[in-house]
């Protein structure tokens, strides 16, 4: 077995070790635009209580949507995946917290296991709920949803498959933050390939110190190929690093590194 392949299951074990978010009660209020109270040149504000929603889609179990609150016109897209045997809502929650209303944060499902977490069955399955899940969000939401260069989100399972979607569309995922998984995946022709199909920034989260060499090495490349790569590690006040997850330090170096991310892309707003 290569050693990528290693890199890959051990990956796979951790995030079976890892705290699982517990998913909240399911929520009935629905976001909703005000007539009455509407932006000049705008649409009206987006309201909603809670402001994070189940989304139905056909042929799918239902999305995770964070709301942007208050928006009144074209907002851009997060789509954040999960880790394996793990829920949509904890990682959507986690987003919310780092982007706030700045953009929708999409958060697919993905297939039901037998103890009620969910896991996604490989690329190819991804990208299609991934496809009708924005496709919902834009129908349900008309005029509030800007899908074109969405910022890709994964963590574990959802970062070593999201290594593989934004080469693939690198025009409709130009920017990408992989948490704990992913960084192994890159080799210079597949940086050079996302390069030259519109790839700008890529972030490689970590959480466990043995990534980060690795991530490095990948972001060496990725930087060559013309794309921005970054590598940040999550460390704890008492301790070198964190542990298998996405939020705490590791959403706090996601944070720090938002200007970098998102730069050159004006639909973010300061």
């Amino acid at each position: 077995m290569s050693r990528s392949s290693l890199c890959v299951l051990a990956a796979l074990a951790a995030c079976s070790r890892a705290p699982r978010a517990t998913p909240p009660e399911p929520a009935a209020p629905v976001a909703s635009a005000d007539p009455t109270d509407a932006a000049p040149q705008g649409l009206p504000p987006l309201r909603s209580d809670p402001p994070i929603v189940p989304l139905e889609v056909a042929g799918f179990p239902d999305a995770v949507v964070s709301i942007p609150l208050g928006a009144t016109g074209p907002k851009p897209v997060v789509v954040a995946t999960h880790g394996m045997w793990d829920f949509p809502e904890g990682l959507c929650d986690d987003q919310r917290w780092i982007f706030h209303d700045r953009a929708w944060i999409v958060c697919p499902r993905g297939r039901p296991m037998p103890d009620k977490t969910f896991r996604y069955d490989g690329v190819d399955a991804l990208i299609r709920e991934i496809d009708a899940d924005v496709a919902a969000l834009v129908a349900k939401y008309p005029g509030y949803v800007d899908d074109a260069g969405m910022l890709y989100t994964g963590f574990s399972l959802g970062a070593i498959l999201g290594a593989n979607i934004v080469v693939r569309q690198p025009a409709r995922f130009p920017r990408a933050v992989l948490i704990e998984g992913g960084e192994d995946k890159w080799t210079g022709a597949l940086a050079a390939r996302y390069a030259k199909g519109g790839g700008r920034r890529m972030l490689f989260a970590c959480g466990l110190r043995f990534r980060v060499p690795t991530a490095s090495v990948s972001a060496g490349l990725l930087e060559k190929a013309g794309v921005g790569a970054h590598v940040v590690l999550g460390k704890l006040p008492d301790k070198p690093e964190f542990i298998h997850w996405y939020n705490g330090p590791i959403a706090d170096e996601t944070i720090a590194q938002l200007a970098w991310l998102l730069e050159g892309d004006s639909r973010w707003g300061p």
